[in-house]
C-alpha cells in the first residue's frame, strides 16, 4: 500500500483510538488493533464498492449502519468495531489511510519503534540488505523497522530516512549539487567580467 501522511484531523482520531486502546491496558492490543485497522484500510483502499456503498449519500444511514454492524460485529475487536461505527456515524470513513497512517506512527512511538527507509535505484541483495539493516539498528539503539524502496531515479546510491532524518548519498543530489555549483561558479565569472 502506498505511503499515506495524515492531516491533523485523523491524527487526532488515531490518537483517540490508541488512548481507548491504552485504556484497556494491554500494550498487546495496541498492535492487535493496529493489524486490524491495516486490514481494514487494506479493503477500503482496494475495494471500490466498498468505499462507493460506505461513501454513498443516495443510501439511506441506517441501511449503512446496519450495514456496518454485520461487517464488524464478532469480526473486530470491540473497540475497533466501535471506532469504524464513529466514523461512520461522522461521516469521516474516507479518513481510513490516513488514521491508518497516524495510527502506525503512534504504535511505533509507543512501542519504541523507528521508522527506516533505505531507499535504492537498483534492488539490493539480501545479504546486504540484513547488513545494512543490523548496522543501522546498532547505529539508533532502538527497534528498527526497516523498509527497502527502489526507486531508479536516484540514479545510484542510497537515501536513507531514519524518523524524520534523512541522509541522501544518492548520485542525483550530487549531481544536483554540481549542478548548482557550476552555475554558481559561471555567475561569479559573469559578475568579474562586467
Amino acid at each position: 500500500m502506498a505511503s499515506t501522511h495524515a492531516s491533523p484531523g485523523s491524527t487526532a482520531y488515531a490518537r483517540a483510538l490508541a488512548e481507548a486502546v491504552e485504556a484497556e491496558g494491554a500494550k498487546a492490543l495496541l498492535q492487535d488493533v493496529g493489524s486490524v485497522l491495516g486490514a481494514v484500510t487494506e479493503a477500503w483502499s482496494e475495494d471500490r464498492v466498498l468505499r462507493s456503498y460506505f461513501l454513498a449519500t443516495e443510501i439511506p444511514s441506517a441501511q449503512k449502519h446496519a450495514s456496518m454492524d454485520t461487517l464488524v460485529e464478532g469480526r473486530f475487536p470491540t473497540l475497533l468495531a466501535n471506532f469504524l461505527r464513529l466514523l461512520l456515524r461522522r461521516g469521516r470513513l474516507g479518513l481510513l489511510p490516513e488514521i491508518h497512517a497516524a495510527y502506525s506512527v503512534i504504535l511505533d512511538e509507543r512501542l519504541g519503534r523507528v521508522p527506516v527507509t533505505i531507499t535504492t535505484a537498483v534492488p539490493v541483495p539480501e545479504s546486504d540488505f540484513r547488513s545494512w539493516k543490523d548496522a543501522i539498528r546498532g547505529a539508533i539503539g532502538s527497534e528498527a523497522v526497516v523498509e527497502h524502496v527502489v526507486k531508479p531515479e536516484i540514479i545510484a546510491g542510497a537515501v536513507i530516512r531514519v524518523g524524520d532524518r534523512i541522509v541522501d548519498g544518492s548520485a542525483r543530489r550530487r549531481l544536483s549539487e554540481l549542478h548548482t555549483r557550476i552555475i554558481e561558479r559561471g555567475m561569479q565569472r559573469h559578475a568579474l567580467q562586467s
